[in-house]
């Protein structure tokens, strides 16, 4: 079947309102869509699972786009940082990273952090519960996470107002300046520097103490990792919490499934990473030569946009894709948190924050309902607006 593409058809209003239909013709299409997005750079969309699984295993299609090209150029501070994120490397530079933070994110060491989880989520719905009428975003939300990822890194509580701050504005497209990046690198040079000095227990402290191994991080790498936990710890965690709750309270069957029975918040949380997760395209990553993908070839150096949101409605997959369900018995297929060597590092922490969350609205706010009328939430973004709540 022949199915045509707009140039630009993903970042068209009418798409954005619905962006699964497009992700659906993608599918139908059998075969890798170019689109060229508003920076002026053209992707290869990519959107049945099969084959997003296959691009995210591909050895050749990765981030060190330069390295591949010989085309090193000199970056900026803020540009060194990015490059040395988790996100944005290959191995073996990846492989040696993720191995010194990620024994702070085993599930054994999640687990340990519940109870003060659970602490954080008790005294937010309380409050929620005194104010009546209160924002998902605000009240809910948002600061459970950024005090968790706080916490574990070793944020001092007097400065975790403007940790959150910074956070907003990195991933903001509008900080062109980089001036959040530049205030938080000088931050965390500060902070380093008194965990050299006087260690505690937290990651911070952890992570400098390599130095006297002699497997340390370098300060770009440094600074770079802190930023990435606050970030993805942050955001994504953020995002599944309010949409979660905007799809149990739009979804009234399973909104009193849960509320009969609050054991189903767990699956609540993994549905909503299927149904609606965080990340819709994965962080860009390029061809290093040409290769065959999708049923079709992308030429060398073009960047591959491998869609999550796409391969988490493939009806070759999922049993009725389309349908918000908690009950579902192929949710464990998702792929929200990616898959290989990019899984995501917090996955078991956003899993464990967001299960708790739902838990306790569902034992302590079961008259919740949204304050907006539901129509109004069409084509809703979290980092574009908020999402009023009440209490009858």
């Amino acid at each position: 079947m022949t199915v045509e593409f707009r140039p630009s058809e993903l970042w068209e209003p009418d798409t954005r309102r619905d962006p699964h239909a497009f992700y659906a013709r993608v599918r139908v299409a059998g075969r890798p869509v170019p689109q060229v997005d508003p920076a002026g750079n053209r992707l290869w969309i990519v959107a049945r699972h099969a084959d997003v699984l296959d691009g995210l295993q591909h050895p050749a299609i990765g981030h060190e786009v330069l390295e591949h090209q010989a085309q090193a150029h000199r970056r900026s501070e803020a540009e060194r940082i990015a490059a040395r994120q988790l996100i944005s490397l290959d191995p073996p530079d990846h492989t040696r990273l993720r191995g010194l933070v990620g024994k702070a994110f085993t599930a054994r060491t999640v687990a340990k952090l519940e109870p003060w989880i659970a602490d954080v989520a008790d005294r937010l719905v309380a409050r929620a519960l005194e104010l009546g009428t209160f924002d998902a975003v605000a009240d809910l939300a948002d600061p459970l996470p950024v005090n968790v990822i706080a916490q574990l890194v070793g944020i001092p509580e007097e400065d975790r107002v403007r940790f959150r701050a910074w956070s907003a504005t990195i991933v903001s497209a509008a900080d062109h300046d980089a001036s959040a990046t530049l205030a938080f690198a000088a931050y965390i040079d500060e902070l380093a520097e008194r965990r050299r000095a006087v260690p505690e227990d937290d990651l911070l402290s952890e992570l400098v103490a390599l130095e006297a191994e002699g497997d340390a991080l370098d300060r770009d790498e440094l600074v770079a990792m802190v930023q990435l936990l606050l970030i993805a710890g942050q955001e994504t965690t953020v995002d599944v919490i309010v949409n979660g709750i905007r799809l149990l309270l739009t979804h009234s069957e399973q909104w009193q499934n849960l509320l009969a029975d609050p054991s189903l918040a767990s699956a609540a949380v993994e549905e909503t990473l299927r149904f609606r997760g965080p990340v819709e395209i994965v962080p860009p990553r390029f061809t290093f030569r040409e290769i065959a993908i999708a049923g079709s070839t992308i030429p060398a150096f073009e960047r591959v946009g491998l869609s999550l949101w796409g391969a988490n409605r493939d009806p070759a997959v999922f049993s009725d894709p389309d349908m918000f369900d908690i009950h579902r018995s192929d949710v464990h297929r998702h792929i929200a948190f990616g898959h290989g060597i990019h899984f995501c590092l917090g996955a078991s922490l956003g899993r464990l924050e967001a299960r708790i969350m739902f838990d306790r609205i569902a034992r302590e706010l079961p008259q919740l309902r949204l304050a907006v009328d539901p129509d109004e939430l069409n084509g809703f973004r979290l980092h574009r607006g908020t999402l009023p709540l009440r209490i009858r």
